[in-house]
């Protein structure tokens, strides 16, 4: 399962906010749509010894509303809101996995398109046009999306992240991320677990607790132009020594290192104008 928080890979696909016009006029538009395309390298799940990349379209969407945003933090509804603080619900995705193609899986079930949906809290450490510094503690349910609209719940994540972002110039700026997964035993063992059916002579039956996932981090580089053109870069790097199911026959890598590159070009803006949200 290719992992995707969308904090992660929505940041990259669908959000780029306009910042030159923010710091120029104070008011950006209330909401923008294009078109783009991304491409990514992603393993099939954390710890997986086999990886896939992909060129995908997609659309660019960004909403500025008072209670829902669609932005470079990802597509969150905010719930409290403080000078220092505020309290937001996120989302996050992954991609299916097709057993028949990864070794370790092979004859398992495939694993089904996933969301991810829980509250976030968002410390404020720093805040001002030139420079932002935020601290997260975001906790999600997973939801397997077998038989959608249907959904199975598939255990929860607790995922604390400091963010870090610096406008170099009107047109270009960059950020790094740091951050910390623990998941419920239900969560690992959707990834990482074994059930009896599965097991074979060169894979034991495993059922995965709870407890420490990874630690990742990550460089984005992101420049804009005035003609509406949006261009991000980004260096991923996830550890996964110590995890708590490092015993599992599906865990196959302690690290990986992922690069995404996405373009987009803005078609339509809004008239209407809206204060620029400082943490955008």
């Amino acid at each position: 399962m290719k992992i995707i928080t969308m904090m992660g890979l929505l940041s990259a696909l669908f959000s780029f906010a306009a910042e030159a016009e923010a710091l120029r006029t104070g008011l950006l538009p209330k909401w923008e749509l294009g078109a783009g395309i991304a491409g990514f390298h992603l393993p099939d799940y954390p710890g997986a010894e086999q990886s896939s990349s992909y060129v995908l379209p997609f659309p660019y969407i960004i909403y500025r509303g008072e209670r829902v945003k669609a932005d470079r933090e990802g597509v969150r509804g905010l719930l409290f809101e403080h000078r220092h603080w505020d309290l937001n619900i996120s989302a996050g995705g992954s991609l299916p996995v097709n057993s028949g193609e990864n070794r370790a899986r092979d004859g398992m079930d495939d694993l089904d398109f996933s969301f991810e949906f829980g509250p976030s809290l968002r410390l404020k450490l720093q805040e001002s046009a030139k420079q932002k510094t935020h601290l997260r503690f975001n906790v999600r349910a997973l939801l397997d999306l077998d038989g959608f609209p249907s959904m199975n719940y598939e255990g929860w994540v607790f995922n604390p992240e400091l963010r870090w972002q610096r406008q170099l110039t009107d047109e270009l700026s960059w950020g790094a991320r740091v951050q910390v997964r623990y998941g419920s035993k239900d969560y690992h063992d959707y990834f990482y677990g074994v059930a009896p059916q599965f097991a074979r002579s060169d894979r034991h039956a495993y059922r995965a607790p709870a407890g420490y996932n990874s630690t990742g981090s990550d460089i984005r580089i992101r420049w804009e132009a005035p003609s509406g053109w949006r261009v991000v870069m980004a260096l991923s790097y996830v550890d996964l020594h110590d995890a708590s199911f490092n015993d599992s026959p599906l865990f196959k890598k302690n690290s990986g290192a992922y690069f995404s590159l996405s373009i987009a070009r803005i078609l339509w803006r809004s008239n209407r104008r809206v204060v620029a949200d400082p943490i955008e």
